[in-house]
This record gives C-alpha cells, structure tokens and sequence, in this order.
C-alpha cells in the first residue's frame, strides 16, 4: 500500500518537478552571467582592470551558461545521438 501510494506521488510530481528545474536553469542561465560580472566588477579596485571585465566578462560568461545549460534543456523534439 506504502509503495503504490510513492509511485503514484512520483508520477504526479515528476512533471512538476521537470518545469521547475527547466525554470530555475533558464533564471539562471538570463541573471547569472550579468550578477557574476557585477559582483566581480564590484570587487576590483582598480579602474582599467574594472572597465574590462565590464566589457569582457558578461558575454563570456552568458556563451559559458548558455552551453552548460544546453545539456539539460532541450526542445520537446530534439534527440540525442546514440
């Protein structure tokens, strides 16, 4: 009885579980880069060294997350290679 009860409680939840993870890496993927350079940009003290990673840093940073984040989302009709 314990045991039908999980599995049902699993099929339910796995669908939620699914759009919040997707959710929380695309949050992360669009914030992060831009919160990462501002916390570095906020921490170097001097001034060159500050206009180039403010320059530099976001882009690579967002091309870095983009292709992290690539592995664990992927469009409904997207395979993979096997």
């Amino acid at each position: 009885m314990y045991n039908s009860r999980m599995t049902a409680l699993r099929r339910r939840a796995t669908p939620a579980l699914k759009s919040a993870g997707k959710f929380i890496i695309i949050s992360v993927v669009t914030y992060g880069p831009g919160g990462l350079a501002g916390w570095a940009v906020k921490s170097v003290a001097r001034r060159p060294l500050r206009l180039l990673l403010a320059a530099a840093l976001e882009p690579l940073l967002s091309k870095a997350f983009k292709r992290l984040s690539a592995r664990f989302v992927r469009e409904m009709d997207e395979k993979t290679a096997k």
